[in-house]
């Protein structure tokens, strides 16, 4: 298809019909057909766009974090094209209007056939977002407010954190509190599921938390009493969460944990790199769950990095995972540092791995380190 062999003629007035912008290219992602909803929402005419690539500095589309999108790892419609499938869920972008305005949009793409079955082009619909971003920012905002954790400053141990929301909320919940001079208690949980719906259930661990304050030095009383408020809560959508709770007290270097159906943490320790085991089903799942806590004694110096599954899940470019192994030396090739640094390094090369300038889902680290 070419914008010679183009002819909207047929199908102009269907799409121009439609609320949501559509627009249509070659395999190059020149553009051919743009319909009026498309102008309406970002200013662009027809003749501004039909003709030029969808890369060439006009939409420049970029991710919730501001990556730009438009080149060729990282944009929708360019995957679509070579692999030959449609999204299956609408992404959350950020496309540029006539002027400079920034847009959120909500975007589906699909590969264009001809009558052979040969791929020949793509196209994407959009829609304004706008009316919807001032309630998924202020949800944002409550959140992170929700999810705050006054980190201790304490000489014998140190906690970081990084929580990277694959949209505005995250399903990803997570919590480090000091409940005595020498006892601290930590969570690492994950919703199944992302973006507002899974959001909505993290808010509900924080209450659960507040709600099971007393039983915060026993993890098995502790993971029970969430696992039956939490099943009573998403029995009706079957959602449910993994997750690491852990108690660790300080003076004694011992950690009591359970691993509820959460991906098995890491224990570096003398510049080797262990999987924790003892996995247990997931909260929320079933009622009437008993959960075994497990004991490990840690040494000076040694390291525990928790991550929910968007790290280990991560798939490159030829959609092979990277996995729970891979995971583990990517945290051995940055030297196994858990500290901001090390984490940041961590996060830079699972998105190099991935090819990607954001992540497909919710993605945190919680690493501790004696």
């Amino acid at each position: 298809m070419t914008a010679e062999t183009w002819d909207p003629s047929s199908h102009e007035r269907i799409l121009n019909a439609l609320p949501d912008g559509i627009y249509v290219t070659d395999l190059d992602r020149r553009i051919l057909f743009w319909n009026k909803a498309a102008q309406a929402i970002t200013g662009w005419t027809p003749e501004d766009i039909v003709g030029k690539s969808c890369f060439d500095n006009i939409l420049s589309h970029e991710d919730l974090h501001g990556n730009a999108l438009c080149g060729e790892d990282c944009c929708p419609l360019h995957r679509s094209i070579i692999h030959g499938e449609p999204t299956t869920l609408p992404v959350l972008v950020f496309a540029h209007a006539k002027g400079g305005r920034r847009i959120p949009v909500e975007v589906s793409v699909a590969p264009v056939y001809d009558e052979s079955g040969t791929v020949i082009g793509g196209i994407e619909s959009f829609r304004d977002l706008s009316p919807l971003m001032q309630d998924l920012e202020r949800a944002q905002m409550i959140q992170q407010h929700a999810m705050q954790s006054e980190i201790p400053s304490d000489p014998r141990i140190a906690f970081t954190v990084r929580n990277i929301p694959m949209e505005y909320v995250s399903g990803d919940f997570y919590r480090i509190e000091q409940i005595t001079p020498d006892i601290y208690v930590i969570m690492l949980a994950d919703v199944t599921g992302h973006g507002v719906a899974a959001g909505l259930y993290t808010m509900q661990l924080r209450s659960l938390w507040e709600d099971s304050r007393e039983l915060l030095q026993s993890p098995s009383e502790f993971v029970e009493h969430m696992n039956e408020k939490l099943f009573e809560l998403t029995r009706e959508d079957d959602s449910f969460a993994t997750g690491f709770y852990g108690v660790l007290d300080i003076a004694k270097h011992e950690l009591k944990y359970i691993l509820a159906g959460h991906p098995s943490p890491f224990l570096l320790r003398n510049g080797n790199i262990t999987a924790i085991d003892g996995r247990e089903p997931a909260i929320g799942l079933l009622p009437g769950m008993e959960f075994q806590t497990r004991e490990l004694t840690l040494q000076p110096g040694d390291g525990v990095l928790v991550y929910s599954d968007g790290a280990a899940e991560t798939t490159n470019r030829n959609d092979q995972e990277l996995g729970i192994s891979g995971l583990s030396n990517l945290v051995k090739q940055n030297g196994g540092k858990l500290n901001d640094t090390g984490l940041q390094a961590l996060i830079e090369s699972l998105l190099d791995y991935a090819g990607q300038a954001s992540f497909a889902d919710d993605v945190s680290f919680l690493g501790i380190t004696l």
